[in-house]
């Protein structure tokens, strides 16, 4: 999944756009949300965000599997919440994670991680950051393709047949990658070493222009949800 979310940022209709304007328009909604515990500032940010997920061609099975894991999360921490709380305020953190899925898949499918990185970088003292953020996610896509063998292996054997199949051999999957990952940072480490790696990361990524209509806009829509909040609240 992590390498078609890479190659979907990257052929996005919205790949040129300057990061900084689509880190606004998703971060600042985010953020809005956290403040209020009515549900219609949220409700009006998802609709939103789904209907420029649909203008620009998004995908949406992998906008769901955002919003499942995002929403699946916040339902399993709230279960508590209802016997001091009440359902109404768990339907709000549902909500809330629902909305942060739909805005971070969107991030996600139109601006590759090189390019947030680069903005990253020009700040002083962040580019060791950023090095270590390209690694992470190069050794993220290794342990995935590790996770898809494994996976793959246990299910040709029937491995995931019946509840306890699934319930054991899946912990045996988590056991193995976890030792795998170990050999394999091992062999990643020594060939780092016999390269002579510096621990310099070269950022290749196009030149960007904001676009003053495209801030405008974004900024517009933030002060929407802001003027939403206070009148609201």
């Amino acid at each position: 999944m992590l390498r078609n979310i890479m190659a979907l940022s990257k052929m996005s209709k919205l790949a040129s756009i300057h990061p900084i304007e689509k880190l606004i328009l998703v971060i600042i909604p985010i953020i809005l949300n956290s403040f209020t515990v009515k549900p219609l500032i949220i409700i009006v940010n998802i609709m939103f965000f789904i209907v420029l997920h649909i203008i620009f061609k998004n995908s949406l099975k992998i906008v769901a599997g955002f919003v499942v894991a995002s929403g699946g999360f916040a339902l399993l921490s709230s279960v508590t919440f209802v016997f001091d709380y009440g359902i109404y305020f768990c339907v709000i953190i549902l909500l809330k994670a629902v909305s942060g899925g739909i805005c971070i898949s969107f991030l996600a499918l139109t601006t590759p991680m090189e390019d947030i990185l680069f903005i990253i970088a020009k700040i002083p003292g962040l580019r060791d950051v950023c090095d270590i953020a390209k690694l992470m996610e190069r050794f993220l896509i290794l342990i995935e393709d590790e996770a898809i063998i494994l996976y793959k292996s246990i299910k040709s054997r029937g491995g995931f047949d019946s509840f306890n199949l699934k319930l054991r051999n899946t912990g045996k999957l988590a056991g193995l990658l976890f030792v795998n990952t170990l050999k394999r940072w091992t062999s990643i480490k020594e060939g780092i070493t016999s390269r002579c790696y510096n621990g310099l990361m070269p950022c290749i990524t196009s030149k960007f222009v904001i676009s003053k209509k495209r801030i405008t806009l974004v900024i517009g829509y933030n002060f929407l949800l802001v003027m939403l909040l206070i009148n609201i609240n």
